[in-house]
């Protein structure tokens, strides 16, 4: 089981990782917020995993599928929320109709 467990660990350590850098090194804000929301919320779904193996109580498994449900709610609205914050302060330039422009000035 240490095998196991130490691979997912280290697959969730390394997809937190590549998150980071994400964030770091994209050129605009919407990559670095695809990259801030969605690496590290498999990282950490692998991280609980590998814990939850390592560990092996109900107690901790329990605890730990609580941590991942929260994060999988929790990640999604906070992304949303951000995007629709900084959408009036930050310049994106679209291929399309910014319906969230058009829906803005109609009010």
């Amino acid at each position: 089981m240490n095998t196991l467990s130490g691979l997912f660990l280290i697959a969730g350590a390394a997809f937190a990782l590549i998150g980071g850098i994400g964030a770091v090194r994209f050129p605009d804000l919407l990559s670095r917020m695809h990259a801030a929301a969605k690496a590290p919320t498999l990282g950490l779904v692998l991280v609980a995993i590998g814990a939850a193996i390592e560990i092996g109580t109900t107690l901790a498994t329990t605890t730990l599928i609580l941590v991942v449900i929260l994060q999988l709610l929790s990640s999604p609205v906070g992304a949303h929320a951000l995007s629709r914050a900084s959408r009036r302060q930050v310049v994106i330039s679209l291929d399309d109709v910014d319906d969230l422009t058009r829906d803005e000035k109609s009010d």
